[in-house]
């Protein structure tokens, strides 16, 4: 399981940047471009919602549940040489350490399926700010 979870995580920024960069700056270009307010600012909060992940991830998750998940994955594989360098919280990093010391002892005293249904629960939220995001883009294209 700690396995399959890192190979998972460790795509995450391939993926998440490419998306949240179009997403923010269309909307942004879209709200320049907007000839009513409300339809200005519809744009405007999806771009700041989309651009907003980023933080989340990376001052929220990243030293929180990621570096809980990571340190325990270190820990179930060190006997296979898996030891992953340390790095701060303003270098983020999928393949280093930025956890925090709290999110290291939780990660030692919670079982790695634990961990992971928390890390699904604020990743959740992710999806729901951009499906706002999508939602309210949306609202300001169609909705005149």
């Amino acid at each position: 399981m700690a396995k399959q979870w890192y190979h998972g995580y460790s795509y995450g920024p391939y993926w998440v940047p490419p998306m949240i960069a179009p997403g923010t700056f269309a909307n942004l270009y879209l709200a320049w471009i907007a000839s009513e307010v409300i339809t200005r600012y519809c744009y405007v909060v999806a771009a700041v919602a989309v651009f907003s992940i980023l933080p989340i991830t990376f001052f929220f998750m990243e030293p929180g549940i990621n570096g809980a998940l990571k340190w325990k994955v270190q820990s179930l594989l060190k006997d296979e040489g898996f030891n992953l360098p340390e790095t701060s919280i303003f270098v983020p990093s999928s393949v280093k350490h930025g956890s925090t010391q709290s999110s290291r002892r939780w990660a030692e005293g919670t079982d790695m399926k634990s961990l992971i249904g928390f890390w699904q629960s604020v990743n959740n939220v992710r999806w729901v700010i951009a499906g706002l995001a999508a939602m309210l883009s949306g609202y300001a294209t169609f909705v005149k």
